[in-house]
């Protein structure tokens, strides 16, 4: 009786949020490889430059796009373009050797894998309905967890025997028609179920804020925090005695095997650049926002990882005269709510873990793309036996 009961539920909701849950799972899949392929292309645009070359000044490289530009981004590739932006989503790359503009972005492949995000999210709908997509898209994750609960109820065998559990476990080859859409649905979803079910719950933390904040701080207490970068403090930076000292000092302290030292005449923009890159001998990736005229700050995003990583993600404050450090932040000094949101969004792409995360992410996302479809399949033959029985009693 308990079974059937939970077996009309599962088919119930699987029907009901069936198509949906398809489409996240297919965005899914194809969202695990945006990362890799998109670096992948990346290097299509490296530059020419020997070792050691100088770049020019940030202010230099800003002037040669053509428009206002409110942020820079640097890659530790010495032979990486430098990305210049004007707002969030225009910007052109820049040999920063030479000031040529090599194109601008996004292109067609980054349009492609963020048209494919906004179809996860939020069904790719207007700022205006995003809310209530997103809570949509929450409310077939929530939908989701119940069927991997519910579904290993299901398939569990009423009689453990080795032949029921070897059907309940492994694929069986000769199968066909609906036997082989439950083998498939079965196999595949009790492989997957507890990876999926991580998947599906940090989902529902992004989707509903009111979830995120009360589970926040607890995960947020457990989250390995360290020390990066290790051991530094803003205090273990003594100010030079004059600027030409701070321009000596920071030319020597520029990182051989980076992006180059800044050429001569870089501007209160290239000591900036300069003590960012001493600060973090391992950055991988600098975002230095532009300052306002007469702004006595400058910010700089430092990224010592892959992306997904905010663990290796701090905040540069500098003075935009001197270049001297005003303020460090990095993941360890945030709150246990707001480190647990960047870990939950990572956590559900796999990104935290970097490649390997996110192919298993992909992984499992495949499968459950197999299992939503079989499942589809075996309610659709059910759908059609219950009408052909309707039909003959009638007739």
């Amino acid at each position: 009786m308990v079974r059937a009961v939970v077996f009309r539920l599962h088919l119930s909701v699987a029907v009901a949020a069936g198509l949906v849950i398809l489409m996240m799972a297919v965005t899914g899949v194809i969202l695990s490889l945006r990362e890799t392929v998109t670096g992948l292309t990346e290097r299509r645009h490296f530059v020419d430059a020997t070792f050691g070359a100088p770049r020019l000044a940030p202010e230099a490289i800003a002037a040669a796009v053509g428009f206002e530009a409110t942020s820079m981004q640097y890659r530790a590739h010495p032979r990486s373009p430098v990305r210049v932006y004007e707002g969030r989503d225009r910007y052109a790359r820049v040999d920063p050797y030479t000031g040529d503009v090599l194109g601008h972005g996004p292109g067609a492949l980054e349009g492609f894998f963020e048209g494919v995000h906004d179809w996860h999210r939020w069904f790719n709908v207007s700022d205006r309905s995003v809310r209530r997509a997103r809570a949509v898209t929450g409310a077939v994750n929530v939908a989701f967890v119940f069927l991997l609960v519910t579904g290993p109820l299901l398939w569990i065998p009423r009689r453990l025997t080795r032949r029921a559990l070897a059907g309940a476990l492994l694929i069986q080859p000769g199968a066909k028609g609906a036997w082989r859409d439950l083998s498939w649905h079965q196999v595949v979803g009790f492989w997957s179920a507890v990876p999926l079910l991580a998947i599906a719950a940090t989902g529902i933390t992004t989707s509903y804020p009111g979830v995120g904040d009360r589970v926040n701080p607890v995960v947020g207490a457990v989250v390995p925090v360290g020390v990066w970068p290790g051991g530094v403090g803003v205090e273990a930076v003594a100010a030079p005695a004059t600027e030409e000292d701070a321009l000596d000092a920071r030319s020597a302290e520029a990182p051989a095997g980076g992006t180059g030292a800044v050429g001569d005449g870089a501007g209160a923009l290239g000591a900036v650049l300069a003590t960012a890159e001493a600060w973090v001998p391992e950055w991988r990736t600098l975002v230095l926002t532009l300052p306002r005229v007469g702004a006595r700050e400058v910010r700089v995003e430092v990224r010592g990882g892959r992306a997904g990583q905010p663990q290796r993600i701090g905040h540069l404050t500098v003075d935009a005269a001197t270049g001297d450090i005003r303020e460090w932040r990095s993941f360890a000094d945030d709150s246990p709510g707001r480190r647990a949101q960047q870990f939950l969004r990572y956590a559900h792409t796999g990104e935290y873990w970097g490649l390997a995360g996110q192919l298993l992410a992909g992984l499992f996302s495949l499968a459950a793309t197999v299992m939503v479809w079989t499942g589809l399949s075996l309610a659709l033959r059910r759908a059609r036996r219950f009408v052909r029985g309707w039909r003959s009693q009638r007739g």
